[in-house]
C-alpha cells in the first residue's frame, strides 16, 4: 500500500503503489507541474526528501479531499470531477471566460484526447467484444491458436526515456504471458505478466518490485 511504500502520506491512504505513483502523474498533468514543482527540488535524487511538506503538497492534498467531497455528494461516488476538470493545465483555475475563445475560432479536437465512460453507458461495446472483433479480423480464435509464443526485438520511445528511442525486448507464450524488458540508460525497466498478475521492475520505481493493479493490471494484460 501507499503508506507502507512512502512516508507521509496522509490523504492517498490504502491504495497501491502503482495507483498511487499513477495519481500524481495525473496531478502533473492536469497542471502543466512536474514532480519537483510540488516536492522539494533534492526529491530528484531521492525517494526519501519526497515525503517532505511543501506548500503545494499541503494544497494538494486539501483538493483531493474537496473533489472527493464533490463526487461523493453529487455523483454517488463515480469520478466526474477531477482536477483536470477545473485546472486545464494551469496551476491557478480561470474564473473569468475568455471573450477570445468564445467569438474566436475553436480549437482544433484532440485526436488523443481520452474520455472516461461509464462502465454502465449504454450501447458501448464491452472490451470483450472490441477484442473478439480484432481477433476475427486476424484470421480467428482457431488461426491464432497455431502461435504458442515470439520473442521479438524493437525500439521504445517515452516519458521514461525522454523521448530517445531505446532496444526492448519481448518475450511472449501462450496463454497470455509476457515479459518486456525496455533498456533505458539508466538501467533495464521489466514488466512481467503471468497471466493473472504483473509487476515491474526497474530503477526508477520506489520498490524493488511493484505489483500492478486496476488500469496498469489491464494495460500489462493487453
Amino acid at each position: 500500500m501507499s503508506e507502507e511504500a512512502f512516508k507521509n502520506v496522509q490523504v492517498l491512504r490504502g491504495i497501491s503503489v502503482d495507483q498511487f505513483l499513477g495519481t500524481m502523474g495525473f496531478f502533473a498533468a492536469s497542471l502543466s507541474l512536474n514532480c519537483t514543482d510540488c516536492h522539494t527540488a533534492e526529491s530528484g535524487g531521492s525517494w526519501a526528501r519526497y515525503a517532505d511538506d511543501t506548500p503545494l503538497k499541503n494544497t494538494a492534498r486539501r483538493m483531493v479531499v474537496m473533489v472527493n467531497s464533490i463526487n461523493k455528494a453529487d455523483f454517488g461516488g463515480e469520478r466526474k470531477v477531477t482536477c483536470y476538470t477545473c485546472h486545464r493545465g494551469s496551476q491557478r483555475p480561470e474564473v473569468t471566460p475568455s471573450l477570445a475563445e468564445q467569438y474566436g475560432t475553436p480549437p482544433p479536437e484532440d485526436p488523443d484526447k481520452i474520455e472516461i465512460l461509464n462502465a454502465n453507458g449504454a450501447n458501448q461495446p464491452s472490451a470483450e467484444q472490441i477484442l473478439d472483433k480484432y481477433i476475427q479480423a486476424l484470421g480467428g480464435a482457431q488461426q491464432l491458436a497455431k502461435l504458442t509464443s515470439f520473442v521479438a526485438k524493437g525500439t521504445y520511445t517515452g516519458f521514461d526515456t525522454d523521448f530517445a528511442k531505446v532496444p526492448v525486448d519481448i518475450y511472449a507464450q501462450a496463454p497470455g504471458r509476457r515479459t518486456t524488458v525496455v533498456h533505458t540508460l539508466a538501467g533495464d525497466n521489466t514488466t512481467t505478466y503471468d497471466g493473472q498478475q504483473a509487476w515491474v521492475a526497474a530503477v526508477d520505481k520506489p520498490v524493488p518490485l511493484m505489483p500492478l493493479t486496476g488500469g496498469d493490471l489491464e494495460g500489462a494484460r493487453a
